[in-house]
């Protein structure tokens, strides 16, 4: 290893990723925080008085984009800690995608460890910790395979986007497991 070559500058894409990829896991964190601050501080809910004098509670919060009502988050919360261990076709796909990330040299160890919690979480949802099951939203399994592919597209930026990388090969993968599960593809996969 020549630690005394410098790298080629990083394309606009590649910043464009990168900063995505940063935002999205400091949204993440930030959410996170905020509820594990707000768990421990309960307040009153706010109330309002109607035109006839009484007191009505009001409701309080947004939801996030995505979500048709609190109704969703309520059920999203309390069915993933109970969920199944993922079957199917999809968990057959999602183990692919494994065997792929274990072969592939080119992923530094942190990549590597941020691709395989995601597919830890996507192969077993009970393990989701509640602040990520609402950062993600409505589409959990869309959102993670959102996630693995902007890891392998970062990863895939610092090897020059080199086209016999096995980093592309699983950026195309992921691809139709996004389009399967509702999500846009990186176009930086498609056509190389």
């Amino acid at each position: 290893m020549n630690l005394g070559k410098k790298l080629p500058p990083a394309s606009k894409n590649d910043k464009r990723m990168l900063a995505a990829s940063i935002i999205i896991f400091l949204a993440a964190l930030v959410i996170a925080v905020v509820v594990l601050v707000n768990r421990n501080n309960p307040r009153p809910s706010p109330t309002t008085i109607d035109i006839n004098g009484n007191i009505i509670d009001s409701p309080v919060g947004t939801l996030l984009p995505g979500m048709s009502g609190s109704s969703e988050v309520i059920k999203q919360l309390t069915a993933i800690p109970n969920a199944a261990p993922l079957t199917g076709a999809l968990a057959d796909e999602i183990h692919a995608v494994a065997d792929m990330v274990t072969n592939c040299n080119d992923y530094s160890q942190a990549r590597r460890d941020q691709m395989n919690q995601h597919i830890a979480w996507l192969l077993q949802p009970n393990t989701l910790p509640k602040e990520i099951i609402i950062a993600l939203g409505n589409n959990i399994n869309g959102r993670l395979i959102f996630g693995m592919s902007t890891f392998t597209l970062a990863q895939w930026g610092e090897k020059e986007k080199a086209t016999d990388s096995c980093l592309l090969t699983i950026g195309k993968k992921l691809n139709e497991l996004l389009a399967a599960n509702g999500e846009a593809g990186f176009p930086q996969f498609d056509g190389t």
